[in-house]
């Protein structure tokens, strides 16, 4: 009787386990989602969003309830759903007068071994996405991420962990929502 306890108890904490620190493969990035997992994001997903409603482009846009706001320099991701087609966006939102094209974010890890950038070159979705993946890969493998929002002077890409965490949770849920994890 107490290993099958035991048994169940183990089943129940895997099964309901999330793979919040899973690398993301860019094959496997998609736009699509499943009504379900829609419904999962709307009933579980969305209290921790800030949702507006663009009736006529049939889009809803939900914002991350910790994100940067009234910063001069913030960098965020908000989901932008259009539910008539059963399509999902990630879509990178920073300050208008910093230009998105070849935007460059620049990272290096923790003991300061390897160092790289990554660069925003085409203003296409799925290059976007790409660029939001490989940052949200590198917060997964700690790395330190910095930019150069006022063309000069190198900054932390994220002004503090909540901010960092907001675009971290957002992404995982957009990832979810399409069914990437």
């Amino acid at each position: 009787m107490k290993n099958s306890i035991q048994l169940i108890l183990i089943s129940f904490f895997c099964a309901c386990s999330l793979s919040t620190d899973q690398i993301i493969e860019h094959e496997k990035l998609t736009f699509n989602y499943t009504d379900d997992a829609y419904i999962f994001f709307r009933n579980i997903r969305q209290s921790n969003y800030d949702l507006e409603t663009l009736e006529k482009a049939d889009w809803r846009i939900y914002r991350h309830e910790d994100r940067p706001q009234n910063t001069r320099y913030s960098f965020n991701t908000a989901i932008v759903v259009n539910w008539r087609i059963n399509k999902a966006y990630a879509i990178l939102e920073i300050n208008e007068k910093i230009i998105k094209e070849n935007l460059t974010i620049y990272w290096n890890d923790a003991k300061g071994n390897k160092e790289g950038k990554i660069i925003l070159q085409e203003l296409q979705r799925q290059q976007e996405l790409a660029f939001l993946t490989e940052i949200y890969n590198h917060i997964l493998q700690e790395h330190q991420l910095s930019w150069t929002p006022d063309g000069q002077n190198q900054a932390p890409l994220f002004c503090n962990n909540d901010h960092k965490e907001a675009f971290r949770i957002s992404m995982y849920d957009f990832y979810r929502l399409t069914g990437v994890l």
